[in-house]
């Protein structure tokens, strides 16, 4: 089945930018979620409603769904760093203070799983509410989690979705604040929608090191004629590949491995070359690169990978295309 990007929203920090806002932030909560309700939220939650209500079109204080659609929408959320900050605080008033300092109110917040209850509350989904907490690769994981439920009946449209809020600190290491959400769905759910691409596949993989600090050959082969396979013969499909910086030699391990599965296929990628893009934005990165990579209209593999060797890749394709190759293998079938 195919399943469809019908929708997207993003609110992330620019590197390259200063603070856009008089108090010197990036985000201003009240602009996009009204001027109260969200006070107790961390910020990590704040960007995720955000970006998901930009997804969705829907306004701070639309309704949430009900009945029937109700059930059969999902949220699935991936995050590394989303309630860091508020560990490190309760930490230190619990160590300082004692329990007196903290407020009823901060307590929801111990939960790695707040952010993306709090978007499951607020749409009204009550197919299911998951969240994915892998390094640098949860974003593109919530996508491929998304497919896979969608494929499998538990639900018609999903919002995939990804929030972080950097380290601070020296533990930023040049990591940025941010949150994007992507709405998929089955055609029938569509329901005529323009879409801006296909989700045509997806795997989550683990990458071994040796004992000198290489990828492992073998897992290293393996994966990459996975990834490869993913493209179904697609003519000169688009290779990302996104890593943080600690990873980039495994990045571009898996960039060459699966630019060379492809060759051997018949169907050698588009830039077999291209550099590994920098994950600035934590679990954010990959669905960053998914946004930009879903307007192109052309077949895409995204892959992207952390420290710990642990990688998830995406197959992208024209929503146009696909539908054609899957009237075609019908009429070949029969």
């Amino acid at each position: 089945m195919t399943v469809l990007i019908t929708s997207v929203g993003v609110v992330a920090e620019d590197p390259g930018a200063a603070g856009e806002h008089p108090d010197g932030t990036w985000f201003a909560p009240a602009e996009h979620l009204g001027r109260r309700g969200w006070k107790y939220y961390s910020p990590a939650t704040r960007y995720l409603l955000a970006a998901g209500n930009l997804a969705l079109g829907r306004r701070h204080d639309d309704p949430p769904l009900t009945g029937g659609p109700s059930l059969r929408f999902g949220v699935v959320t991936g995050t590394q760093y989303a309630i860091a900050h508020v560990h490190r605080r309760m930490n230190h008033v619990l160590s300082t203070e004692g329990v007196r300092g903290i407020s009823p109110a901060e307590v929801p917040g111990f939960s790695m799983s707040t952010p993306g209850s709090q978007l499951a509350i607020t749409t009204g989904a009550r197919a299911f509410s998951v969240t994915l907490t892998n390094p640098f690769t949860a974003g593109l994981e919530a996508v491929h989690f998304a497919t896979t439920a969608l494929r499998t009946g538990r639900a018609d449209r999903v919002v995939a979705a990804a929030t972080d809020q950097a380290p601070a600190g020296d533990q930023r290491r040049g990591q940025y604040d941010g949150a994007a959400a992507v709405v998929l769905s089955t055609p029938e759910a569509a329901d005529g929608a323009e879409a801006l691409a296909a989700v045509t596949g997806g795997l989550s993989r683990f990458v071994v090191r040796g004992t000198d600090g290489t990828p492992d050959r073998a897992a290293l082969a393996a994966t990459g004629r996975r990834i490869a396979a993913l493209a179904g013969g697609a003519s000169g499909p688009r290779l990302v590949v996104s890593a943080p910086a600690g990873a980039v030699d495994l990045g571009e391990a898996v960039r060459d491995t699966v630019a060379t599965a492809l060759a051997a296929a018949g169907t050698p990628p588009h830039d077999p070359a291209g550099t590994v893009t920098e994950a600035r934005h934590c679990a954010v990165s990959g669905l960053l690169e998914l946004i930009a990579l879903a307007g192109a209209g052309e077949p895409a593999l995204l892959v992207s990978v952390s420290e710990s060797g642990h990688l998830t890749a995406v197959a992208l394709d024209s929503p146009i295309r696909t539908s054609v190759h899957k009237s075609t293998e019908k009429r070949i079938s029969l």
